[in-house]
């Protein structure tokens, strides 16, 4: 199902980004406590996210705010 259809394209993001994407939207941490994990910046983390939710986004032909409304969801 939908579930399925975004964890493929969570899976399909550049390795970095992923990692990034899938601790602080899937596991809930904040942009702090990411980058104190993976070692980069705060702003790495935003960057990263908002790539992450960019790509997944239209790689579903999702409207704006339909992924982070299918993710917290889903995905909990």
């Amino acid at each position: 199902g939908s579930e399925m259809c975004i964890r493929d394209r969570i899976d399909r993001l550049p390795e970095k980004c992923r990692e990034i994407f899938v601790l602080s939207c899937v596991e809930g941490l904040k942009y702090q406590e990411v980058a104190d994990k993976l070692g980069v910046t705060i702003n790495t983390v935003k960057t990263q996210v908002r790539f992450g939710y960019k790509k997944v986004r239209s790689d579903l032909n999702l409207p704006k705010n339909t992924l982070f409304v299918l993710l917290s969801i889903l995905l909990k």
